[in-house]
């Protein structure tokens, strides 16, 4: 790993060889987590770069790989949508509490998501669940019933926060679960890597699918660092909760 910094507005810039081993976040909210997402790009903004459903193996580097993992030991906890689960083998420190998100409750029970203790490992689901399925889950993981037809996220993480003292959350995707975050206001920071690579295909996911915000209307980001190893960026971006509409900005 050869790190060069090209910017950092932190209050404490850390040594090359420490970036995200420690990082400082403000404190969080009373009523839910500091929650942060760290997404791997392509030049392109694919997140995958074999099938569509795939792992996101194969974007970043080995620093990205390794910077993964570091920002993986800053948080209290990690969250990830089921497609994210589905698409592969997800591997945690065994330490690291974990929850996936489902509608459905269709999820690879046999990843080694679920190898971890039913009391580190949860599954948030809206209250809609079939029984027959909330009893399979909770046969491997602890489940946290949020929203009725669809998962309140701001439930859940009042929950996390409150009765499970989760300061800090890490998500990791992926788009879908990025989106619904975002549209609630509910990501404070946004970790991104930006590999030299170029994709292509529409039919291919990007960081952030679903919904999105209405027309003319985008959330604003505000740079806190970058780095570079050769050819690959890591950013840093703080976001603002509430969009903005470009026809009106400034005005």
């Amino acid at each position: 790993m050869t790190l060069e910094r090209l910017l950092d507005l932190t209050e404490c810039p850390p040594p090359l060889d420490q970036l995200y081993v420690h990082v400082a976040f403000p404190p969080p909210p009373d009523h839910r987590p500091y929650v942060y997402l760290n997404i791997a790009s392509t030049l392109d903004g694919k997140i995958v770069v074999g099938k569509p459903h795939g792992p996101a193996k194969g974007v970043g580097g080995p620093t990205d790989q390794l910077l993964f993992r570091r920002l993986q030991r800053t948080a209290d906890a990690v969250i990830i949508g089921s497609g994210t689960l589905r698409a592969g083998p997800v591997i945690y420190p065994p330490e690291l509490p974990r929850y996936v998100v489902t509608r459905t409750g269709d999820l690879p029970l046999e990843n080694r998501f679920f190898e971890t203790a039913p009391e580190q490992t949860f599954v948030i689901a809206p209250r809609s669940l079939p029984s027959a399925v909330q009893a399979h889950l909770r046969s491997v993981a602890t489940l946290l019933l949020c929203g009725e037809e669809e998962v309140r996220f701001a439930e859940a993480f009042r929950h996390m926060r409150q009765e499970q003292n989760v300061r800090y959350l890490l998500c990791e995707g992926g788009g879908l679960l990025n989106d619904a975050l975002l549209r609630e206001g509910l990501v404070d920071e946004l970790f991104l890597t930006l590999a030299p690579k170029l994709k292509g295909g529409e039919h291919l996911p990007t960081p952030v699918g679903g919904v999105g915000f209405p027309p003319d209307c985008y959330l604003r980001a505000h740079l806190l660092s970058l780095y570079r190893d050769g050819d690959e960026l890591y950013l840093r971006y703080r976001l603002e909760h509430t969009p903005v509409s470009w026809q009106t900005e400034g005005a």
